[in-house]
């Protein structure tokens, strides 16, 4: 990771702005935001070599430090947003959920001037795979309103594995391995639970 001079000299100074960018590569889009208000292009990166815009998506509650693999122990963060509607909800908690199954999500930081613009390219430092997305909602007493949280559970490549990630020839893994292979899509169509006999010639 280098940085410019520009970005060493507000690094030297008293005043850090830092937007923090978060990628998830779901397909056929990626989910692209950063922690603020408002669209914006941090330019060309390793990941978005053609450029891309990043939507501001204000703060996420609980954002977690980030460690490296130290002693064999494995890293698990959890991110989670509050406030969000019903309907954000029910995706979470249904079938759509297993899109992100495994999908890279990524994490770096952008150094900005004092009327947040941006000074240098984004520094990506964290890498993990997006393991399983939960919603939970809080009872509440009238005439509040209920508080739902959405939470997105990763993991580094070294996470869970001791357990396998997929452990069924079913077509909905085989879609979350390689989206638009046909390999599974008629086993749904096998019979199982009885034995074939063979015949006796």
């Amino acid at each position: 990771m280098t940085f410019s001079d520009a970005e060493l000299a507000v690094l030297a100074g008293d005043l850090h702005n830092i937007g923090v960018f978060f990628r998830l590569g779901v397909v056929p889009v990626p989910v692209r935001i950063w922690l603020g208000f408002g669209a914006i292009e941090p330019g060309l990166n390793v990941f978005d070599p053609d450029g891309a815009q990043y939507l501001g998506f204000g703060e996420i509650r609980d954002v977690p430090q980030v460690t490296q693999l130290l002693n064999g122990a494995a890293e698990r963060v959890d991110f989670s947003l509050s406030g969000v509607d019903g309907d954000i909800l029910k995706i979470a908690s249904g079938h759509d959920a297993e899109a992100i199954k495994s999908k890279p999500m990524t994490v770096g930081f952008a150094l900005m001037g004092a009327d947040w613009s941006l000074i240098g390219p984004v520094h990506w430092l964290a890498y993990y795979l997006a393991d399983y997305l939960a919603g939970e909602q809080q009872p509440a007493v009238a005439p509040a309103s209920p508080v739902r949280t959405l939470t997105l559970s990763c993991g580094s490549r070294f996470t869970g594995r001791r357990r396998p990630a997929y452990s069924y020839w079913s077509d909905v893994d085989q879609q979350a391995r390689w989206p638009g292979d046909l390999f599974c899509s008629l086993a749904p169509k096998y019979a199982h639970g009885f034995q074939k006999t063979w015949p006796v010639f």
